[in-house]
């Protein structure tokens, strides 16, 4: 008795499935954009200066006085406590800061 192969079953007929290629959907994602604005920008400069302006003053408030500075030592630090430099322009916050940082670098 003799079996007659009925079909591809083995051998050198074998073709693999063919894959589909994966399409990439359009993206319709929006990103979040944020801007500042010059002015903000400013703003945000000045409350900062005017933040280290505070630090500085009540430092200079709580500092014990000393006998060898003058009276405007004294006059400065009464202005100080009576807030008369709490709300400073932004011309004499940066003339402030200059000579901040004019101190620091040693100019």
């Amino acid at each position: 008795m003799t079996i007659d192969k009925i079909g591809g079953i083995g051998g050198g007929s074998y073709e693999p499935r063919k894959s589909t290629p994966v399409r990439k959907t359009a993206s319709n994602e929006s990103f979040d954009n944020i801007s500042i604005s010059d002015t903000a920008k400013q703003k945000a400069s000045e409350a900062r200066i005017q933040a280290e302006v505070q630090t500085i003053t009540q430092k200079i408030v709580a500092s014990p006085v000393d006998s060898e500075r003058s009276t405007k030592l004294k006059e400065v630090k009464e202005k100080l406590k009576n807030g008369d430099y709490d709300n400073l322009s932004p011309e004499i916050l940066n003339a402030v800061a200059d000579r901040i940082a004019e101190s620091f670098l040693g100019r």
